[in-house]
């Protein structure tokens, strides 16, 4: 059987699941949008968020603040890598619950290392974060 290309793993680094309370705001033309996040990687993460009907939003390249209690990380370039509705008979309110994958894009050096210790401190326990060694990562 020939596997069809978007079937394909296309991830860099080990994505780990983060304890509750992680918030991202991302921050593009349009109106921010705040949401939360279930897993992460210095790839990118996944956010669950509410888009309000009628909502458009620029999603081709902007940046994202990422929030957990005595943490942040702020301003890291993103892309939308995919975004797609929440299919749930429980949620009931206005508008549609989302989620979206983020891609991670270049980041520079101290970036890196921010967004690294962000992981470190935010990953589930019993799992284990990504390492990268920094002095191979090129400034753009």
């Amino acid at each position: 059987m020939i596997e069809r290309s978007e079937y394909h793993e296309r991830r860099k680094h080990k994505r780990s699941p983060v304890s509750s309370g992680i918030s991202a705001v991302l921050i593009a033309s349009s109106p921010e949008i705040i949401g939360s996040v279930s897993d992460i990687s210095l790839g990118g993460a996944k956010i669950t968020y509410h888009n309000p009907i009628n909502s458009a939003r620029d999603s081709t390249s902007f940046k994202v603040d990422l929030i957990a209690d005595d943490r942040f990380v702020e301003a890291i370039p993103c892309s939308n890598a995919w975004d797609r509705a929440v299919e749930t008979d429980s949620f009931l309110a206005a508008g549609e619950l989302r989620q979206c994958g983020i891609h991670f894009a270049d980041l520079n050096p101290n970036q890196l290392f921010l967004l690294r210790s962000f992981i470190n401190r935010c990953a589930v326990t019993g799992t284990t974060s990504p390492q990268v060694d920094i002095s191979t990562v090129q400034e753009r």
